[in-house]
């Protein structure tokens, strides 16, 4: 047999009319979940009226409050009026498991040990409580009531939580109860059916214990699933730690391996005795990463587990990963939420603290929940409605904010009219909400010289294609009517989900994505392509699983990657296919490729060779020229310098092959090569694809002149030669080649010099042969970049080869002409050691 305690009743049931039959509504509902095992006794209660009802059966106990518990009660009024905002405790209807006495007791953990005795419920044998009290009634008049029953020793009328009026009666003696009881309730008086129960005799009181909960040891089942962390989010919570990591630096030998560790936090129990849980916070974001992907990867029952940590987006506020003021949102204006929590749990007192350096943009503090009660259940009873309202944030973060557009800057006067009048040009609004910024919220920068307000809204817009559009004509732009709505300068953007705390966003960009209008077409691929670019994939028709079963049937398919949107995280309808042999990936863009371009659809599935796949084969691609390396520069410069361009505050090439030693690094997309790029403003975006474009063009470029290079330098070595042993002219016309002096190609965007000019070897074979190395020669290959360090000792190409014999034949002969100077024997020994230390560390340095 279970009891349990039903409190919060709908007003319907307790209204004076309808309390005579109010057991039986309890006992109807009740039974739908189980025999009980008498009717329900009504009481009042500290809170006001309550029921007590016992089960035949503890599990059907447990059942009603699971299925009860929580159960809004409001009207379908109410709840219009209210706006669609969640029911408060009070408007809940309660249910928990009670002891034998009717107090509210905790379910049953599953400890093993010895259970306390049930308490039974004591009755104050010589009192009353007798209600509702007729209009206009006071206690002399209900002394004269209750005075044929026996002397009163004293009367005090109360309200009732249903707004009736009640009063409790105490009598001298207790058969003078007993008989007030059996008189009075049930009496018809002036129109009212009078109520009496015997008084519950008020427990003494218990000594308060101190209860503290860190935020992340809630009993958060809510977090979304697609709520991406701020890159600079550097702090994870661990739980289940294994024995050995039983202190600050066992926790630091254990994570060791994924980076730095800058700070631990165990967490301990009352005792002072750690159980198991740390917040661990690393040197970088991209550390925590891997920490926290290495800890979920072998987690299994038992194992560690980890997430990211929920303390540190609290205290980020409106800048962290949801975009809300979570602490606000949990402690409500002016900590009236606490306080209904405070009030709904029994607890004494309720409060939420920061733990550590205090409250700042590092994170160098977590949110401490702290709760002053009698009982343990009480405390816990606290924490779940925390969790409930923190749960509450995470929906918001769900259906508000995520793929919404922010405002701000926009005046106090504003309202959610105001919005939608800005908003109407570009088809109106389907959800908006204003939050309120934390007022020591850093500036942003993606507003850009717009000031906060100390407001933003998150608004969706009904026609989403219309987000770009909005955009860039809101943006940093005077808005309002001056009559029904304020004028101001407001600033607009994308909620970006990648993005840093000060508002900067990443921006990927794939190589293929980009204008390669000077991409060589009458380039073949090599024997080592494998990877085709495929676009207008039609993924609103098939599956990620039927698509990759659709390319299988060309071979076997090593890898798919589909690129997502940087700003809504949905499928561009692009991606790369990887085949296991070139021979598939053949056939796969013979079938893709149309017989006849004019007549193709564009919506039609298109493909072509991956652009990445050829860049990450640095030299060994079909072009035999390092992109790589021509892009960043021998010391970074060439990145710098596009960084600089673009107004980004950083900027980084990543791929599967490409090694980074930059902490700061975001993490990589794809295994395919991509730009990854830090912009402070949307604006930014578009010059920084620009610039892209700009740069990749410009190495086609180079690259065509190289090919076209080489194909005179093959087409002269074929050619006949003349009587007097020089290439033949006509020859060269005869088999539609025009002589390298009469179509001379532009060669690194170099002017072409005159005919005739001797200095410019490359275009000019009538020349004599110069012992200098022509012009250009020292940049026939593009320098050795960062990336590319370990890849640096192989040859350099035939044009390095030629100038080292150059050089090599040059220093024979200012040796033969000292030697026949005449200089003496110690001067040239010593030249002759001096060079064969330099030969030597050449090969040395060859051989690295």
């Amino acid at each position: 047999m279970a009891a349990v305690l039903a409190q919060n009743f709908p007003a319907s049931w307790v209204a004076p009319e309808a309390l005579e039959v109010l057991p039986q509504k309890v006992q109807s509902l009740l039974q739908r979940l189980g025999p009980l095992e008498g009717p329900p006794v009504i009481s009042r209660g500290p809170s006001g009226l309550q029921a007590i009802a016992r089960f035949q059966n503890a599990s059907d106990a447990r059942a009603a409050v699971q299925t009860l518990h929580g159960f809004d009660m409001r009207s379908a009024a109410e709840k219009a009026s209210s706006s669609g905002q969640a029911p408060k405790p009070s408007e809940c209807f309660c249910l928990r498991i009670a002891d034998e006495s009717g107090a509210p007791g905790a379910v049953a953990s599953g400890n093993s040990g010895p259970k306390a005795a049930p308490r039974k419920r004591k009755l104050k044998p010589n009192g009353i409580f007798l209600w509702p009290l007729p209009e206009g009634w006071a206690a002399k008049d209900v002394e004269l009531l209750t005075s044929p029953y026996g002397p009163v020793q004293r009367s005090k009328v109360e309200t009732m939580a249903n707004g009736q009026r009640g009063v409790l009666v105490d009598f001298m003696k207790e058969s003078a109860a007993s008989a007030a009881l059996t008189g009075l309730n049930g009496l018809s008086l002036m129109g009212l059916q009078l109520r009496c129960v015997m008084q519950e005799e008020p427990e003494p009181s218990k000594p308060l214990q101190l209860f503290k909960l860190f935020l992340d040891e809630l009993p958060i089942t809510s977090v979304p699933k697609d709520v991406e962390p701020k890159l600079d989010d550097r702090e994870i919570f661990v739980t289940d730690l294994p024995r050995k990591a039983s202190t600050e630096d066992g926790v630091r030998f254990l994570l060791g391996n994924f980076g730095e560790v800058e700070e631990v936090l165990l967490v301990r129990d009352q005792q002072h005795t750690p159980i198991g849980k740390a917040y661990v916070r690393f040197k970088s974001h991209s550390e925590a990463v891997k920490a926290l992907d290495a800890i979920r990867s072998s987690s299994s029952d038992g194992a560690s587990k980890a997430t990211w940590s929920e303390s540190e987006r609290a205290l980020r506020g409106t800048r962290g990963a949801y975009g809300l003021n979570v602490l606000r949102h949990i402690c409500g204006e002016g900590g009236a939420k606490l306080r209904e929590i405070r009030q709904a749990a029994g607890a004494a007192n309720l409060s939420l603290e920061t733990v550590g350096e205090g409250r700042s943009s590092n994170g160098r503090s977590h949110v401490h929940l702290v709760a002053s009660c009698e009982e343990a259940s009480q405390a816990e009873e606290c924490w779940k409605l925390i969790a409930t309202a923190l749960a509450h944030v995470h929906e918001t973060y769900s259906s508000e904010v995520r793929g919404s557009l922010v405002l701000r800057g926009f005046p106090a006067s504003w309202s959610e009219k105001g919005l939608k009048f800005v908003f109407a040009p570009f088809g109106g609004l389907s959800s908006v909400t204003i939050e309120e910024e934390e007022k020591d919220a850093p500036p942003i920068s993606v507003s850009g010289e717009v000031a906060s307000s100390g407001r933003l809204a998150y608004v969706k817009l009904r026609n989403s294609q219309a987000m770009e559009k909005a955009v860039a004509n809101l943006h940093q732009t005077k808005v309002g009517d001056g009559d029904l709505v304020e004028e101001c300068v407001v600033a607009c953007h994308r909620w970006h989900q990648h993005s840093w705390s000060d508002g900067t966003f990443q921006l990927g960009i794939f190589v293929d994505q980009l204008a390669l209008s000077r991409r060589p077409q009458e380039v073949g691929p090599g024997p080592d392509d494998r990877e085709l670019y495929v676009r207008n994939l039609p993924l609103h028709d098939m599956t990620r699983q039927q698509l990759q079963e659709y390319f299988e049937g060309f071979g076997e398919v090593d890898d798919l990657h589909l690129i997502l949107d940087p700003f809504t995280g949905e499928s561009t309808n692009e991606g790369y296919i990887r085949f296991k042999h070139n021979r598939d990936a053949q056939r796969c863009i013979e079938a893709l490729t149309p017989s006849d371009p004019e007549e193709a659809d564009p919506t039609d599935l298109q493909g072509s060779w991956s652009e990445s796949e050829r860049v990450l084969q640095r030299k060994n691609n079909c072009y035999r020229f390092n992109l790589v390396a021509e892009l960043v520069g021998a010391d970074g410069s060439g990145l710098e310098k596009m960084k600089e361009e673009a107004k980004l505050k950083g900027l980084w090439i990543l791929g599967e092959s490409l090694q980074l030693k930059d902490r700061t690094a975001p993490r990589a997309a794809g295994r395919q090569l991509h730009f990854v790029g830090r912009c402070a403003e949307e604006p930014h975006a578009r010059v920084f694809r620009d610039i892209m474009e700009r740069e990749i063009e410009a190495i086609h470029k180079k690259i065509l002149s190289r090919l076209e290079k080489r194909k005179q330098k093959e087409s002269g070595a074929s050619a006949p030669t003349g009587t007097d042993g020089s290439k033949g002219e006509d020859a060269a016309a005869a088999n539609g080649q025009v002589g390298a002096w009469q179509q001379q190609p532009s060669f690194w965007g170099n002017p072409i010099p005159p005919a005739g000019y001797e200095g410019y070897q490359a275009y000019n074979t009538a020349a004599p042969r110069r012992e200098e190395p022509a012009p250009g020669a020292a940049w026939a290959e593009p320098p050795v970049s960062v990336f590319e360090q370990e890849a640096a000792a192989p040859a350099a190409g035939d044009d390095r080869a030629d100038q080292g014999e150059e050089k090599e034949r040059s220093r024979g002969r200012h040796r033969r002409k000292r030697s026949s100077a005449g200089e003496g024997g110690e001067g040239r020994e010593k030249r002759r050691r001096s060079g064969s230390r330099r030969r030597r560390r050449r090969a040395e340095d060859g051989a690295e």
